[in-house]
């Protein structure tokens, strides 16, 4: 229950510094910090390591690796939310097909 709860809280904190005034004048002040900003894999990568380190989440259990293990969990969780996002905007989300 704690994976799940994680991987929820870190979309809503994804979401949070994605959209959020601050952090937009935030990722404005460099072409490197755009990027960042707009890439959801990217930006999961840092958040869900930080929650990982908190919540103490081990995708490698029984094993436990100081930082490798952290870092392996965040980029597993990163990629498997980065995923869902993508089928549920492709499932439920608005095509837009008209040429600008």
């Amino acid at each position: 229950m704690i994976l799940i709860t994680v991987m929820v809280l870190g979309r809503l904190v994804i979401w949070a510094l994605q959209t959020s005034g601050p952090t937009q004048r935030i990722w404005s002040l460099h072409p490197l910090l755009e990027e960042l900003g707009e890439c959801d894999f990217c930006i999961g990568f840092w958040v869900y390591l930080v929650l990982v380190a908190v919540a103490r989440v081990n995708l490698l259990d029984p094993f436990y690796y100081p930082v490798v293990s952290e870092v392996v969990t965040a980029i597993a969780l990163s990629f498997g939310v980065h995923l869902a996002r993508i089928g549920w905007s492709m499932k439920f989300g608005v095509l837009d097909l008209t040429d600008d």
